[in-house]
């Protein structure tokens, strides 16, 4: 069994998106996350693996009320991401995915292939265009995977990969994908422009 687990964020206005928002706005920015959100909880369904929400934060958000749900445990993304790994890997599971939800690139057959991988790798990566990463998972996982990364910056998947190497994790690269922070990130998806432009 291979889990899934989506690191969300409540999507109110002025908590998300927040590079977007002093070109469109955060009523506009929060649009392009729900959009966003919306699309990434059908792709985990439309995968056939078992999946939840990992939210930052309590939410009473009527798109949740239907959808298994916990908060983040952790003072930093690293810890956050560890802590969401370990539990379900903990739960009985063979490996275990952790995704965004602001990437309109990710599809089922993303999931699906890094499931498979997860069989003799001990680490699979999305990479991300701005040197980041879209989805990770592990078939084991160690803190020390999460040590001296530089969260937001376009290191952190090359600071991963060199600590995936220090602990002989096998790792599996997929292919390159974008996700959505900014206004020219926002141009190459003619739906999200659609979006902001009739709100």
């Amino acid at each position: 069994m291979i889990s899934v687990g989506i690191f969300a964020k409540p999507p109110r206005p002025g908590f998300v998106k927040t590079r977007l928002i002093p070109d469109i706005g955060a009523n506009k920015a929060a649009r392009v996350y729900r959009y966003c959100l919306e699309y990434t909880l059908a792709v985990a369904r439309q995968s056939g693996l078992d999946y939840q929400l990992y939210l930052s934060d309590s939410s009473d958000d009527e798109m949740f009320q239907d959808e298994e749900h916990c908060v983040q445990k952790g003072e930093d993304l690293g810890v956050r991401m560890f802590n969401a790994l370990k539990d379900m890997l903990d739960s009985n599971a063979d490996g275990a995915i952790i995704i965004g939800s602001d990437c309109l690139d990710l599809s089922t057959r993303h999931l699906q292939r890094a499931a498979q991988v997860l069989a003799d790798h001990e680490l699979v990566l999305v990479p991300a265009v701005d040197g980041g990463y879209a989805l990770m998972g592990c078939s084991r996982v160690n803190p020390e995977l999460f040590r001296h990364v530089s969260w937001s910056s376009d290191q952190v998947l090359n600071q991963t990969i060199a600590n995936a190497g220090k602990l002989n994790y096998r790792v599996s690269l997929l292919e390159t994908v974008r996700d959505i922070d900014t206004l020219q990130d926002l141009e190459h998806y003619p739906e999200l422009l659609a979006l902001i432009a009739s709100s």
